[in-house]
């Protein structure tokens, strides 16, 4: 069955036979087959997203890194992305369209603490719909047991943008553990955010970031029923 030019039974073979590949070469797969197509990688500067833009750069060094700064961001998630443009990685970082103070103004202070979906959709999910709109594949550092909302990521799968067409979604990564992304980030001397060495494994919006007492993303949105911004849900 074809959606918007998107064979998704094709897409599903493919992702099968993936599943015993190495992320080298998923990526291998990926830079093959949509040759000539806008590919690329979203990343927030994660451990694992830090090892995605050396597995691709390793291949294709021009391969560009889409990274949004919602304006709530640690000093130190800031710093790590300067660190990989100036290792020459091609990093494009999109903010959402509203400011902080122009939020507060339409929807009262600290949105975040009050109702972070409507937070997360306004400064995560609204930008990333802008970048599905760069891109006919998107790369990302997601793994399976990052939590229990993503062990079932296939390798290859879809994502949707705002009119409805589709975009070739890949997960590298996916049957990666937390011990496989250190590993990897230790063997190759990469940056990483140094909060990771302070009790966080998972680290986005400092409002809304914890130190983590349980899984992974346990202290994101630390004490509420919620562990994905939406991106991932597109």
């Amino acid at each position: 069955m074809s959606v918007g030019g998107v064979d998704l039974e094709d897409l599903a073979r493919e992702s099968a036979r993936l599943e015993t590949a190495t992320p080298q070469e998923v990526l291998a797969w990926t830079f093959a087959r949509f040759r000539g197509q806008r590919v690329g990688l979203s990343s927030a500067f994660g451990a694992e997203g830090c090892a995605l833009i050396h597995l691709a750069r390793e291949q294709q060094p021009d391969v560009p890194v889409y990274t949004i700064d919602t304006g709530y961001l640690f000093a130190e998630s800031v710093a790590l992305r300067e660190a990989y443009r100036a290792m020459g990685a091609d990093i494009r970082v999109v903010e959402p369209l509203i400011t902080i103070r122009t939020q507060a103004e339409r929807h009262g202070p600290d949105l975040f603490a009050r109702e972070p979906d409507a937070c997360c959709e306004i400064r995560k999910v609204e930008p990333m719909r802008r970048i599905l709109t760069l891109l006919d594949v998107w790369i990302t550092a997601v793994r399976r047991d990052q939590s229990d909302t993503r062990q079932h990521t296939p390798i290859v799968g879809t994502a949707a943008r705002p009119d409805g067409a589709l975009v070739v979604k890949v997960a590298p990564l996916a049957r990666w553990t937390r011990r496989d992304t250190w590993a990897y980030i230790f063997d190759h001397a990469l940056p990483y955010n140094r909060l990771l060495d302070a009790g966080y494994t998972s680290i986005g919006c400092e409002p809304c970031t914890r130190p983590a007492a349980g899984d992974e993303r346990s202290g994101r949105w630390a004490g509420r029923d919620k562990t994905e911004c939406g991106i991932h849900h597109l």
